[in-house]
């Protein structure tokens, strides 16, 4: 891949964002052959990375779309994602969105709360379309992640704990919502089969009580950040039968385009400042905040020249007026010079979809590696121009 890595830097500058197609078809591939034997109908949470052209990707294998905007729905859109393949998620619907969402005639709605329902209940007023409606059920399972992007416990704002699901199911009832099926997310990044196993147990119990044969099983599967990933053998050995009987969808965002994703910077200096060595380079948080929200690590490679007479500890940081802007901490090893390029891998999910314009930066170009070995741009760099385009004076 380096040929390719200094072919787009070199054609496309600095900051930008790589992806490549072959790599999300394998991943797929994988998805498919998971849930063989399954009725199975697979979503990709636009959350992740809502690129439309990555989209399309996925929508010609056969993805609907999970989300939780109309931003997201606008790229569902533009990609030809089938409007009744769309899954709109989140816990804080506006009753303009539930217009919008049902004037375009989406397939599935999962309802985020009790409360939820007396604004469904006025919205189908004036709508003769009717999605399918989900309860997310909240099922109080740890998953083991980093506590940021749990989201099954009853500390979290998401999802009907079980002890209120009779009353959820009577108020619906109650405002002629007719409930189809249940929705489960317990959280991303998720690398242990265990929370899966003790949350669809459940949920497929509470399924066959309440005579509902639909379940969304959510995402989160975990993808190897830093050696530890989701066994999908032992995913498909231990989970996948509890869904024998029922019609499952299915969420996945970071599975499908992490790995897929590269985030390329340039050096610009090399600091010492007599305690520690600084690479600083031309992007930072900025365009991949995951580091210094998450603490994640994200591994790279080096294209270009590196002094490797001798070897320091080195933190790579951007260029952004704050101490957290940094894109790898503590690397032991010879010193990237400037001009170098610095490779982030597994940069796909939650890269660019988490960019901002902080300090009055512009968000970098993407670019699609398509499975031909083409180079194809798939967003502009943001211009100034864009930045201030809102501005009134």
């Amino acid at each position: 891949m380096q040929d390719v890595f200094k072919k787009a830097a070199k054609k496309f500058d600095t900051p930008l964002y790589l992806y490549s197609e072959n790599i999300i078809l394998s991943k797929i591939n994988e998805v498919f052959k998971t849930f063989k034997g399954i009725d199975f109908h697979p979503t990709f949470a636009l959350k992740a990375n809502s690129n439309p052209n990555l989209l399309k990707i996925m929508r010609d294998k056969g993805f609907g779309s999970d989300v939780v905007s109309s931003g997201e729905l606008r790229a569902s859109i533009m990609a030809g994602v089938d409007l009744k393949s769309i899954v709109w998620n989140g816990c804080g619907k506006s009753r303009a969105e539930m217009a919008e969402f049902l004037s375009a005639g989406i397939g599935k709605v999962n309802i985020d709360s009790i409360e939820e329902i007396a604004l469904w209940r006025e919205a189908l007023k004036s709508s003769k379309h009717r999605p399918e409606f989900f309860v997310r059920i909240n099922s109080e399972v740890d998953a083991l992640t980093h506590p940021f992007i749990a989201t099954g416990l009853k500390k979290h704002k998401f999802g009907i704990p079980v002890k209120l699901l009779v009353n959820f199911f009577e108020t619906a009832k109650k405002a002629g919502i007719k409930i189809s099926g249940f929705h489960s997310h317990i959280g991303s990044q998720v690398t242990d089969v265990t929370p899966y196993f003790d949350a669809f147990s459940q949920i497929t119990a509470m399924a066959e009580e309440y005579g509902i044969k639909k379940i969304n099983i959510g995402g989160g599967w975990g993808i190897d950040y830093t050696g530890d990933k989701l066994d999908l053998a032992e995913y498909r050995k231990k989970v996948v039968p509890l869904f024998k009987n029922f019609e499952i969808t299915a969420e996945f965002g970071r599975f499908i385009v992490a790995e897929a994703g590269f985030y390329l910077v340039t050096v610009q200096i090399t600091k010492y400042n007599g305690y520690k060595y600084f690479i600083v380079a031309n992007g930072g948080m900025n365009h991949l905040l995951r580091p210094a929200l998450y603490s994640a690590i994200h591994d790279f490679e080096v294209i270009g020249k590196m002094n490797n007479k001798f070897e320091a500890s080195y933190n790579i940081v951007g260029p952004l007026c704050e101490s957290g802007d940094v894109l790898y901490t503590n690397r032991d090893g010879g010193l990237p010079e400037p001009g170098s390029v610095i490779v982030f891998k597994n940069t796909g999910a939650y890269g660019y979809a988490m960019a901002s314009n902080y300090n009055g930066t512009v968000r970098p170009a993407e670019v699609l590696i398509t499975s031909g070995g083409e180079l194809k741009l798939i967003r502009k760099r943001e211009t100034l121009a864009d930045l201030f385009a809102g501005v009134i004076m």
